[in-house]
């Protein structure tokens, strides 16, 4: 018997669905975080129709939702 909880789920079913959508969320707030510098520092291909500075509202907003369901399932594991 392990002295911690959380050595002895890594068999669980339920946790394996946690564990893999922390990573996915994980990768889409790396992927959108990734496209935002690009668009603050103007990197970013200037071909996109959309306007910059909607363009970086909208991914602010999409990072903030992002974060927040990371933080509800790392909770999870607290």
């Amino acid at each position: 018997m392990s002295m911690y909880f959380l050595d002895e789920t890594d068999d669980w079913p339920e946790y394996q669905t946690i564990r893999d959508e922390i990573h996915r969320l994980e990768r889409e707030h790396l992927e959108l975080s990734r496209e935002l510098a690009e668009i603050e520092s103007g990197r970013a291909a200037s071909s996109t129709a959309d306007d910059p500075a909607a363009r970086i509202h909208g991914l602010r907003a999409r990072l903030k939702d992002v974060q927040r369901k990371l933080d509800e399932s790392l909770s999870m594991y607290r």
